[in-house]
């Protein structure tokens, strides 16, 4: 009894070991690639028209086409490109005091390209002083996003 529990013993000591000394070594995992997730889906064509006559207006204009162009949401083109457009329309608030505070319009339009009517998205009227522009500029950002999340089908062909 003693020899056959020796002979079995040895047998599965060999018919293990085999699959022990063949087994492949683990090597660890290769790091994953640190590369951000592609942003051109959600990129949005955009370009910044001012039309004001006011030091207060062209400041606003400046700001937004630097918001615009520091976002990654964002690419300014002025191309004929589909692209939204923002019309930034000021003026003095009061003519006889034009450092006191500038009327703005903006409208947001969707422009296929040169030669296409365009499709309006949404308007603001509103004033503001030069202590105002920044908060601002960040709300119309912001805004601007909104709608191009709102109305991306319209972007999906680019």
């Amino acid at each position: 009894m003693k020899h056959i529990f020796a002979v079995l013993l040895a047998g599965a000591i060999l018919l293990a070991a085999p699959s022990a000394w063949s087994a492949p070594e683990e090597k660890p995992a290769a790091p994953a690639k640190d590369s951000p997730a592609a942003l051109d889906a959600r990129t949005t064509n955009i370009a910044v028209v001012l039309d004001g006559t006011d030091s207060i207006g062209a400041r606003l204009g400046m700001k937004l086409k630097e918001a615009f162009n520091a976002s990654n949401l964002f690419r300014l083109n002025e191309g004929d490109t589909p692209k939204m457009r923002l019309l930034v329309d000021t003026k003095p608030e009061f003519p006889s005091r034009p450092s006191a505070g500038s009327v703005y319009s903006v409208c947001w339009v969707y422009s296929q390209g040169e030669g296409y009517l365009n499709f309006l998205l949404s308007k603001e009227v509103g004033t503001v002083t030069m202590d105002e522009i920044d908060a601002l500029v960040n709300r119309l950002v912001e805004r601007t996003d909104g709608l191009a999340v709102k109305y991306a089908n319209l972007w999906k062909g680019k």
